[in-house]
């Protein structure tokens, strides 16, 4: 049975939680990801306003259900 930790090798994959390596990226590439993320940040969010005006809707013709 090893106690050692497992070592990182130079051709493993980078993992989920280290993330991208943003200080080698240009600058070109920071500004073009920079620019996707915020769109895709404001269609998440549009998103969300939706699924929150349509949880309110049920929640009320729940309501109404309830009350006949």
């Amino acid at each position: 049975m090893s106690t050692s930790s497992p070592q990182k090798s130079a051709s493993s994959p980078p993992s989920r939680t280290e993330g991208p390596d943003f200080a080698s990226w240009s600058q070109v590439v920071l500004a073009k990801f920079a620019q996707d993320s915020y769109a895709k940040m404001q269609e998440q969010q549009d998103e969300i306003m939706h699924l929150q005006q349509d949880l309110k809707t049920a929640i009320n013709a729940y309501r109404d259900l309830l009350r006949r």
